[in-house]
């Protein structure tokens, strides 16, 4: 590893920019997801005539898209104020996954500048290096091997045997 005076994001707080970032990202997730549920659940207690009209749509997407399109007009029955709250859900949703991508965007763009080898690695994503980057932290340094990222990371082999047979599994104490 680099001293920590030769990388350029020594002292810049990157670490801390990305976990703003992932809290960010995650409670967008969680509210997208929340408001997925509230949907079907919604959709299925609905007037009978406006599930009719919602069953010939295929595909979530096209479905939010004709949810956050309806115009429900005056509030006068309850196929009236079922459209008004599916409406109104169908366009959190997609206004949550628009927030979700951005910051999928902006965690791409730091931690491709902070550990390109880790983004770039097989299978591993922009939400994977800033999970292990948080889990690093800005101490490099700590990390002296790969067997003490494999206990932190809580994938270090334990032994597991009982009389003749010998097999190890998993330590699931890291994070």
């Amino acid at each position: 590893m680099d001293s920590p005076c030769s990388d350029p994001w020594y002292g810049t707080n990157a670490i801390e920019m990305i976990h703003h970032l992932k809290v960010a990202r995650d409670t967008a997730v969680k509210a997208r997801s929340q408001a997925m549920q509230t949907l079907k659940a919604m959709i299925v207690s609905a007037p009978s005539a406006l599930r009719e009209q919602l069953d010939h749509l295929s595909g979530k997407m096209m479905l939010l898209r004709h949810l956050a399109a309806l115009r429900p007009g005056p509030l006068t029955s309850t196929t009236a104020s079922a459209r008004t709250s599916l409406r109104a859900i169908a366009r959190r949703w997609l206004a949550l996954d628009v927030e979700v991508k951005a910051h999928d965007a902006h965690l791409e763009q730091l931690t491709g500048q902070l550990a390109p080898e880790l983004v770039q690695a097989h299978s591993m994503g922009a939400g994977t290096a800033a999970e292990m980057l948080l889990l690093v932290g800005d101490n490099r340094e700590r990390i002296h091997s790969e067997a003490a990222l494999a206990k932190l990371c809580g994938v270090c082999p334990v032994p597991a045997s009982s009389g003749k047979i010998s097999r190890h599994r998993l330590n699931r104490g890291g994070n």
